[in-house]
């Protein structure tokens, strides 16, 4: 196999790479609503209760109606697992490799079209929604990659005895994903536990299960088995819960917020008279990340690196920028660009390559991230003033700056998910060490700086999975920066990297006495 090579993204300002934009999103438009069946061993189940997405940028128009999984279906999708399991075994390890490369092939064959469904289903900007879909790309042929070097496993030989250490799967694995990236972090999720052997039963999130329904087609149509590859649509206090608490599920491999990952590490400790295994559960939970800007930082590139970081997809992602510390000698002249900068940003549709910001989720979430501007009007430095016409079409949310000084103020410990960021004036570099550290999180975080000291210090002492020196702190690539947290971010081993794979694998040591005495009577006749 070729070595594993990250799929580039296309420049936009080249016509050649945005003349597809206009006819694909509206022929994408042009099959509204979509229809989410639960599908189980190949077969759509069409007779569930449905519910509706919108799309976020026009309130008016439903995207997708998809169907409430109910624990039949689990049972079903449980036991048809059980019964393909020994069958996707023996495919074997290159047969599988070959099929999710042929999986992320087609992810890149039907790129312009996931793109559209992705930016209407959740409202991400044309070249956030490519990073997404190229992300995903990344994951197939990354994953297929490091199974091929480690299924193998390693020998050690010694006169008389032959020990072998390898992997077997696990079984079958819950796969719960978000819809903030709904091609990237979802195919990821499932990529991994199918190449290693394990059947995989995708709850996907009921704002994206449209997108999760075509990538779920194309995982099939690229040769995975419908006997261990299901669709189970659905609410999450629902399904997904019965989906965590069933016995024959190995690996919950969830990500989505720190309430949710946290009750489904409970329910896996549980052991009961049904048990027959440890669950393992694999759980990213977000974060409050920081960006320290120093006091001989290069202002151009950290108001550059910090406006795309806090905005980028409205900032709803988990490695978003919502705490800048920066050091007092430098923290006015910040402020003053920081907020020009923010004041340069479009709003509008995503689907205008022009618009810099879109809407958030859907209403639920405009209705809680203005309730958090309404509690911090006195802190808001700026605003973007949106207009009416956005305000009445969709769930548009104004980029706000806040400034802080109380560090226990939710400002600079909550996660709001949403395109807010707090300003923090510290009086030293190793009070903005000390403050950067102040969460319970520790996913992403940055520093801009000229001072070799105060980098070397802040690599050493930066509480993150991911620490990024003079750039932005999201857009993470697969096998340059395997992503992941700890602290109250996460648990697991980090997507996009070398132990991720091990995650839904068993390790087995088998040792055999060569030293023979005689042969088996069965052998000699």
């Amino acid at each position: 196999m070729k070595p594993f090579l990250n799929e580039p993204t296309r420049d936009f300002s080249k016509e050649i790479h945005r003349n597809w934009i206009r006819e694909t999103v509206l022929k994408t438009r042009n099959g509204f609503p979509v229809f989410v069946p639960a599908v189980v061993n190949g077969k759509k189940i069409s007779d569930l209760k449905t519910d509706v997405h919108s799309n976020p940028s026009r309130s008016s128009e439903i995207v997708s109606e998809y169907s409430l999984s109910d624990e039949h279906v689990l049972a079903e999708a449980v036991r048809c697992s059980k019964d393909g399991l020994d069958v996707w075994k023996d495919f074997g390890a290159e047969r599988r490799i070959e099929i999710l490369l042929k999986a992320g092939d087609l992810l890149n064959e039907h790129r312009n079209e996931l793109c559209a469904l992705m930016l209407l289903e959740t409202g991400k900007t044309v070249p956030e929604a490519e990073a997404d879909i190229v992300e995903a790309i990344d994951f197939c042929r990354y994953y297929a990659s490091e199974y091929e070097r480690i299924f193998p496993g390693r020998s050690v030989r010694l006169p008389g005895e032959e020990n072998r250490y390898f992997y077997k799967p696990k079984g079958i694995v819950g796969v719960i994903a978000p819809w903030n990236f709904p091609a990237a972090i979802l195919t990821g999720m499932c990529a991994a536990p199918l190449v290693c052997g394990n059947a995989v039963l995708l709850k996907p999130a009921e704002q994206s299960s449209a997108t999760a329904y075509r990538i779920y087609e194309l995982f099939l149509r690229a040769g995975v088995p419908e006997g261990i590859f299901h669709l189970l649509p659905g609410k999450g206090e629902t399904i997904g819960a019965a989906l965590v608490k069933h016995p024959s599920v190995s690996v919950i491999n969830f990500t989505g917020s720190r309430e949710v990952g946290l009750s489904i590490l409970r329910e896996c400790a549980e052991v009961n008279a049904e048990t027959k295994i440890i669950k393992r559960a694999l759980c990213e939970m977000g974060g409050k990340n920081p960006i320290i800007v120093d006091s001989d930082a290069d202002l151009d590139q950290a108001v550059e690196g910090a406006i795309h970081s806090a905005f980028g997809f409205q900032g709803q992602k988990c490695s978003a920028l919502s705490r800048v510390i920066v050091l007092d000698s430098c923290y006015d002249t910040f402020k003053s660009r920081f907020t020009e900068a923010a004041a340069s940003l479009r709003m509008g549709p995503p689907e205008e390559l022009s618009s810099k910001v879109g809407p958030v989720i859907d209403a639920e979430a405009r209705t809680r991230l203005e309730d958090v501007r309404r509690r911090h009007k006195d802190r808001i430095i700026f605003e973007t003033e949106l207009s009416d016409e956005l305000k009445r079409i969709g769930n548009y949310v104004s980029p706000t700056i806040f400034e802080e000084k109380n560090e226990d103020s939710e400002l600079l410990q909550r996660e709001f998910f949403g395109p807010f960021v707090t300003l923090l004036r510290v009086p030293s570099f190793e009070q903005a060490i000390r403050s950067a550290n102040n969460s319970d999180y520790a996913l992403t975080a940055g520093l801009y700086s000229r001072n070799p000291h105060h980098i070397e210090e802040a690599k050493s002492k930066i509480e993150a999975g991911n620490f990024y020196v003079n750039r932005s702190i999201t857009g993470a690539i697969v096998e340059r920066q395997p992503f992941g947290g700890y602290k109250l971010s996460g648990v697991g081993a980090k997507a996009g990297g070398p132990d991720y794979l091990k995650s839904f694998l068993e390790a087995v040591t088998v040792t055999e006495n060569t030293m023979r005495r005689g042969f088996s009577e069965d052998l000699i006749r």
